[in-house]
C-alpha cells in the first residue's frame, strides 16, 4: 500500500514538473542585450545622458537616460513623454510632423523604460521622473518648452509644469495631457491586486521573464481602440524594449516614493492659476484611464470646451493609433 502511494506521488510529481517545464518553455523570454536593442532603437536623433537625481534624503542617484532630439535647435521646443510599458518611440510620427511645421521635439525614455536605466533602489515617482526630464532640458540649455505626455508621461508633465514653470527663468508655454494619469488616481490601484510574494526579488525575477509576444499582443489589442490595431512593428518594439535588462522586473518591484508636501490636486490648481494653456486629448474607448478623467482635468484646470478633445474609435494611446488625426489638433493648439 505504501509503495503504491509512493508511486502515485512520484507520478504526480513528474506530471507537475512536466507541466511547469512546458509553461516555462511557452512563456519564458530572456532579456535582450542592450547592445542588441541599441542596434534597432538607438536612432539618428538619439543620445545618452548620465544624470544625478536626489532622493528625498538628498542622496544622489545616478541614472543613464536615453532621449531623442528632433529638429532645428532654434525652433520652439516640444517635450513629449511616453506612458507605462512604452518608450519615446511612440511619438516618432508626431515628431516628424512637428519638425516639418517648425518645432524642435525632445522625446525622453523615462526611468525603467525604453533604453533608459532605472534607479538602483527600485523606487519611482513623478517627482523623480520630472527631475530627470529637467536635467535633460538643462543639459541642452533650453529655457522654454511646451510639454505633453501620455498616461504616466502625462502625470510627469503636469507635475513638471507645476514644479518648474516660472522658476529661475524657466517657462512652460503649453501643457498637453493625453489620456493622462490624474492626481486622484492611486499608484496602488494596480499593485494592490498583486500578491506580496510577486514583488520579492526572487519571484519577480522569475515571473517577469514570462512575457511571450502573443501575450503582449493581446494586451496591446486592449490598449488600442476599435478603429485601429497595433501593427507588427509596433508590437515588436514594445516586446523587445520591454526585455531590456531590468525593465520587466522593475514593473513588479518598483515602490512609490512617499513624498510629502504639495498634493497633486494642489499642483493642478497652481497650473490653472499660472494661466498655462492646456490641451486634453483622450481616446473615447480608453479602458486603462477612464475618459471621465478628461472631464476631471477640464474641471480642475477650468478649461474651455475646445481644449478637451475626445476621439471616437481610439483608445489609450491616440497619438500612436492615429498620429495624423491627432497631431493636427496639437499643432493648432500650439499655434494659438
Amino acid at each position: 500500500m505504501v509503495r503504491r502511494l509512493l508511486k502515485i506521488l512520484k507520478l504526480i510529481t513528474v506530471i507537475l514538473l512536466v507541466i511547469f517545464s512546458l509553461i516555462l518553455i511557452v512563456f519564458t523570454r530572456i532579456d535582450l542585450a542592450v547592445e542588441r536593442l541599441e542596434d534597432d532603437y538607438f536612432t539618428d536623433h538619439s543620445a545618452y545622458l548620465n544624470v544625478n537625481i536626489p532622493d528625498l534624503d538628498g542622496n544622489q542617484l545616478d541614472i543613464k537616460v536615453h532621449y531623442q532630439d528632433y529638429g532645428n535647435a532654434e525652433y520652439p521646443v516640444v517635450v513629449l513623454l511616453h506612458g507605462a510599458f512604452s518608450s519615446s518611440h511612440t511619438f516618432i510620427s508626431w515628431a516628424d510632423r512637428l519638425t516639418e511645421t517648425g518645432y524642435r521635439v525632445l522625446m525622453i525614455d523615462l526611468p525603467y523604460h525604453g533604453l533608459s536605466g532605472g534607479f538602483h533602489d527600485q523606487i519611482t515617482s513623478l517627482r523623480r521622473s520630472a527631475a530627470v526630464v529637467k536635467s535633460v532640458i538643462d543639459h541642452l540649455d533650453i529655457e522654454t518648452v511646451a510639454i505633453g505626455g501620455n498616461s504616466m508621461g502625462g502625470g510627469v508633465s503636469w507635475y513638471f509644469t507645476s514644479e518648474y514653470a516660472g522658476k529661475d527663468g524657466f517657462s512652460v508655454s503649453h501643457l498637453v495631457l493625453i489620456d493622462a494619469v490624474h492626481p486622484e488616481m492611486s499608484y496602488e490601484d494596480g499593485r494592490e491586486q498583486l500578491p506580496g510574494i510577486m514583488t520579492t526579488k526572487l519571484i519577480s525575477g522569475i515571473v517577469s521573464q514570462m512575457t511571450p509576444k502573443f501575450l503582449l499582443k493581446f494586451v496591446l489589442d486592449g490598449v488600442y481602440g476599435s478603429d485601429h490595431e497595433p501593427d507588427p512593428d509596433t508590437v515588436t518594439r514594445y516586446y523587445e524594449l520591454l526585455r531590456r535588462p531590468g525593465n520587466r522586473q522593475s514593473i513588479l518591484r518598483n515602490t512609490q516614493e512617499e513624498e510629502e508636501g504639495i498634493s497633486g490636486v494642489e499642483r493642478l490648481e497652481m497650473i490653472k492659476n499660472a494661466g498655462i494653456p492646456t490641451l486634453v486629448l483622450w481616446g473615447e474607448e480608453d479602458t486603462w484611464v477612464d475618459p471621465e478623467y478628461a472631464i476631471a482635468f477640464k474641471e480642475s484646470l477650468d478649461l474651455a470646451d475646445g481644449n478637451v478633445i475626445v476621439y471616437s474609435g481610439l483608445g489609450h494611446v491616440p497619438m500612436e493609433e492615429a498620429p495624423e488625426r491627432t497631431v493636427v489638433d496639437l499643432i493648432e493648439f500650439l499655434a494659438r
